[in-house]
């Protein structure tokens, strides 16, 4: 809409500019007031937002596409929904995080169904986690691709400070299998990590598997074997 004033300003909800050699007016773009309860969202987003991108620095080692923009997704999408039952409550049963087997490999198998056995995992005294693998038969336990001829398990923590946003700490173990028919005696998986009140726990674990090429290992490229998921989270 034209002015024919030549005024330049604003009067009321209308302003008045000039472009080139003609004089304009529009209307002034409408504010809207955030509420107690969006603004308390938008908080929370941005922090899941931080928070995930967190979780895929310190997991990196575990994570094979770390890329992958439906993963990023779908993390910030669970770790917002807790913080929202947990920002603002002590931990207990209530605000523990619906994370575990959080797959970092989208649309692939979990892991579960690449190794067949059951891990348990606990904390046994403050500040130490504790992963226990049973025995078994590597070669019947572990759903491989062809011409494997062995498998690396990672298994990858870190510990983040919920309200700070700031990582506290994290840790890397790293387990190497022949996939053979002996049988590989059980052994406990044991990880010493600051867990202070308010802080957020996140254990991962991947299955890459190899093949023995002219006496050179290479890491098989099939996307169907390469599970990576989250084994466990807790909210301290």
């Amino acid at each position: 809409m034209g002015s024919q004033g030549g005024f330049i300003g604003r009067i009321g909800n209308v302003i008045h500019y000039k472009m080139g050699d003609k004089f304009y007016t529009r209307s002034a773009p409408k504010k809207y007031k955030q509420t107690k309860a969006t603004k308390a969202k938008s908080i929370e987003f941005g922090m899941a937002s931080t928070i995930g991108k967190m979780i895929r620095q310190a997991l990196q080692p575990i994570i094979f596409e770390t890329d992958d923009r439906k993963m990023h997704t779908r993390l910030v999408g669970q770790i917002y929904s807790w913080l929202q039952i947990a920002r603002h409550n002590p931990a207990s049963d209530v605000t523990q995080p619906d994370l575990k087997f959080f797959k970092f490999t989208t649309g692939n198998p979990s892991l579960s169904a690449r190794w067949q056995i059951v891990l348990k995992k606990s904390i046994p005294s403050p500040g130490q986690i504790q992963i226990s693998i049973p025995s078994f038969v590597p070669s019947s336990a572990f759903r491989s691709p062809a011409r494997a001829s062995s498998v690396t398990c990672r298994i990858a923590s870190v510990v983040i400070d919920v309200e700070k946003k700031e990582e506290i700490g994290r840790a890397l173990d790293e387990i190497n299998y022949t996939l053979d028919e002996n049988k590989v005696a059980s052994r406990k998986i044991f990880q010493k990590l600051p867990m202070p009140p308010g802080s957020l726990l996140i254990t991962g674990l991947c299955v890459q598997y190899f093949t023995t090429r002219l006496h050179r290992k290479l890491p098989t490229t099939d996307k169907l074997y390469k599970p990576s998921e989250i084994i466990y989270a807790v909210h301290n």
